[in-house]
């Protein structure tokens, strides 16, 4: 296991990211998983100004999402903390080591 392996899995393990289940459309039964929840909005202080985040997300290691063609994402639903979510969108965020390695940043909204 290289260094950045153990990195996501000792952060997935922690008490930061919760159980949560993916659920995909295209045949694939629910999936368990570990998740980040950043359902919360935040604000940002950009050049001077207070602007908010993109809204509720959620973050997921790539890795429990290997055998999911990631276009099938848009319109799963995510349970994370008691709550289900639609994705509606998703982004990448690789690790040093490629983006197989790192973690997808699923863009919800409330059903």
């Amino acid at each position: 296991m290289n260094i950045w392996a153990a990195h996501y899995a000792a952060l997935y393990a922690s008490p930061i990211a919760v159980n949560a289940v993916l659920t995909v459309a295209c045949g694939h039964p629910p999936m368990a998983l570990r998740a980040i929840d950043k359902t919360a909005s935040k604000t940002i202080s950009f050049q001077g100004a207070d602007v908010l985040d993109i809204g509720p997300a959620a973050m997921v290691r790539a890795v429990d999402l290997a055998d999911v063609d990631l276009a099938d994402l848009r319109g799963a639903s995510l349970e994370i903390n008691g709550k289900t979510w639609t994705v509606r969108n998703h982004v990448l965020k690789p690790a040093p080591t490629g983006e197989a390695a790192g973690e997808i940043l699923l863009m919800l909204s409330a059903r």
